[in-house]
């Protein structure tokens, strides 16, 4: 028995037309060259309330190079979606998806877009599907802040962090939600290009590469160092008595690779019991110790004291060195996120770990502040209230 192969149902372009119009999400279907050969209603709506032009993104259009050139909310999506869809035209990847803000005055949006090639005719073509995830990102960030505060426990108490921390936030997180996924994007396109153009470039081509490569991990970094604050905020207190002694001595034991061929005169003082959280203070300490071992780089010799007294009813604890300092009238400056009073090529350093240490202080009661000169060395003071006498 032989087996007859199914007939070839063909709709007219009416009716194709029709299916792609009740299509909820923004569709248009583009060949080998990147021209558009069909957009449904839903794209053309989305691309002029964007700032879209037919003669840019209508039937005819190249949306490669309206990609390539893309300006608006949108815009610095563009290129890295027209990368995807010359990979998937090419053939090098069956799919391409990336997820991106696009938010507009009046609203905050996220979308994603999926690019698929088929064939037709032996020809080869890819559907570009921009679908609206705005209502599953918003859930995601809702629930994220619902699993905060049950973390924190106490109702109150996390409405007075949100609202000293809102801004800084909302910013950490945009970052989490908006920036991971294209700096991970943008540096496997840049390990594909170098990949395949490895016999083709030059020096000074790979000089450029490796610029990319070094920015687009610095920025990694930056995202990960947010991502470490917002963790500090968001960690639900351990409240115990707590040594200092023994929190700054394994704070600097964890320095050894920091203090490796260095001459440094280490001055541990009679530290107080505090009550804390021993791993959030370790982390405080260890980041104040990497900033005075970082800072008296330039000395044969370096100084760095940890000591403490008692002040109006609370213990003062101070890390004090002898490296470069810093001019006094930037002192608001230290604490604020990505504030540096050193330039990169002098010290290295994203800016985040003093926010780290003040936020972790604050959440213990506490207050941080610091003096200094420039070239006489830094004093930071960390004042820690007593507990209550029963």
């Amino acid at each position: 028995m032989t087996r007859s192969t199914p007939p070839t149902i063909s709709l007219p372009v009416q009716a194709v037309q029709a299916a792609l119009d009740a299509l909820p999400d923004t569709i248009a279907v583009v060949d080998e060259q990147g021209v558009i050969r069909a957009v449904n209603a839903a794209w053309q709506a989305f691309m002029q309330a964007n700032g879209g032009e037919p003669e840019t993104c209508g039937v005819g259009a190249n949306y490669l190079h309206a990609c390539d050139r893309a300006q608006g909310p949108c815009s610095d999506e563009g290129p890295p979606v027209a990368i995807g869809l010359r990979a998937v035209l090419a053939g090098d990847v069956p799919t391409f998806s990336l997820e991106y803000p696009c938010h507009s005055p009046q609203e905050q949006r996220w979308y994603c877009v999926h690019i698929k090639a088929f064939r037709n005719d032996e020809q080869r073509y890819a559907t570009v599907l921009h679908e609206n995830v705005t209502e599953r990102k918003l859930m995601a960030i809702r629930a994220s802040d619902l699993d905060a505060e049950v973390a924190q426990g106490v109702r109150t108490q996390t409405a007075d962090l949100r609202q000293e921390n809102s801004e800084l936030d909302a910013f950490i997180g945009a970052v989490s939600h908006d920036l991971r996924a294209p700096v991970r994007h943008l540096q496997g396109f840049l390990g594909i290009l170098r990949r395949r153009g490895a016999e083709r470039l030059n020096a000074d081509d790979r000089q450029m590469l490796d610029v990319l490569d070094a920015s687009a991990s610095r920025l990694g970094h930056m995202i990960d160092e947010l991502l470490g604050l917002s963790r500090v905020s968001q960690r639900a207190l351990q409240i115990r008595p707590v040594n200092l002694a023994q929190v700054v001595l394994r704070a600097w034991a964890n320095m050894a690779p920091e203090t490796q061929g260095r001459e440094i005169d280490w001055v541990a003082g009679d530290l107080p019991v505090v009550q804390g959280d021993a791993e959030l203070l370790r982390l405080a300490f260890e980041n104040l110790l990497s900033n005075a071992i970082k800072y008296t780089g330039g000395r044969a010799t370096a100084r760095i004291e940890v000591g403490a007294h008692e002040e109006q009813g609370s213990w003062v604890v101070f890390v004090q060195d002898d490296g470069v300092g810093f001019d006094p009238r930037y002192t608001p400056r230290l604490f604020g996120a990505f504030q540096r009073l050193h330039s990169e090529q002098e010290f290295q350093g994203i800016g985040l770990g003093l926010v780290n240490v003040k936020r972790i202080i604050e959440r213990h009661g506490g207050a941080i502040w610091a003096q200094s000169h420039p070239g006489d060395g830094a004093t930071f003071f960390l004042r820690f209230p007593k507990p209550a006498a029963p």
